[in-house]
């Protein structure tokens, strides 16, 4: 049993390191101005569905019962699509310390929607826990509004959060079809529908890009952030689920700043000020409180918000 917890524990700090080199990794494709955020979004999403369809090939899949087809559109668009191409979009205007940090607010957001849709009680600690995020939240954007990015940072910052907003929608609206179906099965369909929207929509970008000038560094980026940073990384946090506790899962969410802000360091995407180091702080004593707060029973699902404290990964 020891041993099960150790390689949890081992899993679930991987995924954390591998998920913050997510943000630079996209800074880094993007910064160039060859692949935008919707092109390297697409390619993401759909990679990412022909690598879960193929290890879904030496696996056995769960069929997907007729009624639940509407609810996992939904949550394809929700989870997947608008998320994802929030995020990357944002990280494309902002730094990737910042993209990093709102990252790991779903925890706050999923907490406020169970609350506001589900009647979900809030104790105390997480309350102010909510209020101290939000606080930091709001000092990370307005910094950003002020920097040498001016407007568009705070774009960025804003789309990154709203990608949060949808991501937290994923586990409170749909915790049933993520109790009913596997991690494979569920993958396997979320990015593929997401593909399915997205393609007919933003392909054209793609025929925007200059593929004879993308530089390797580029190339290994892109490979990065769909096989490893996407494929990989969902697959180790499966298994880092199914031998930890939801909450000690998230409390490695903390480690993707860290990660983040020492490579957009050294790869000189950014610096960091002393207000967006009271603003990470803030938002990182917030979302630990709302993550350690006394559970509220709410008997319609009593889950939520337990589910959504492990993060849905960018």
């Amino acid at each position: 049993m020891m041993g099960e917890r150790v390689k949890g524990h081992a899993a679930a700090l991987l995924a954390a390191c591998l998920f913050g080199l997510m943000s630079p990794m996209c800074k880094l494709i993007m910064q160039g101005g060859n692949i935008d955020g919707i092109s390297l979004a697409l390619m993401r999403v759909t990679g990412s569905a022909v690598l879960f369809w193929i290890i879904s090939a030496f696996v056995k899949s769960q069929k997907i019962r007729r009624e639940d087809w509407p609810s996992l559109i939904a949550m394809s668009l929700c989870g997947i699509a608008l998320n994802q191409f929030l995020y990357v979009g944002g990280v494309q205007y902002t730094i990737p310390t910042n993209a990093s940090v709102t990252s790991t607010a779903i925890p706050v957001f999923t907490l406020l929607m169970a609350a506001l849709f589900m009647g979900q009680h809030i104790c105390f600690k997480r309350a102010v826990g909510i209020g101290i995020a939000f606080t930091g939240a709001l000092t990370m954007v307005l910094c950003s509004a002020g920097g040498d990015e001016g407007e568009g940072a705070m774009i960025g910052d804003l789309m990154c959060l709203g990608s949060q907003i949808f991501a937290a929608s994923y586990f409170v609206f749909f915790a049933h079809l993520i109790a009913r179906y596997g991690v494979l099965t569920l993958m396997k369909w979320l990015f593929t529908i997401s593909a399915l929207v997205t393609w007919p929509l933003f392909s054209s970008h793609l025929t925007t890009v200059e593929w004879a000038v993308v530089t390797r560094a580029e190339w290994l980026s892109l490979a990065y952030v769909v096989c490893i940073g996407t494929f990989v990384c969902y697959l180790v946090l499966n298994y880092a689920q199914g031998r930890l506790a939801a909450p000690v899962v998230a409390s490695y969410n903390y480690v993707q700043p860290v990660v983040a802000t020492v490579f957009a360091l050294v790869w000189g995407m950014g610096a960091l000020t002393m207000q967006s180091m009271i603003a990470t702080c803030l938002i990182l004593v917030g979302v630990w409180m709302v993550s350690t707060g006394a559970p509220a029973q709410n008997p319609l699902r009593p889950a939520t918000v337990r589910t959504g404290l492990v993060r849905l990964k960018h």
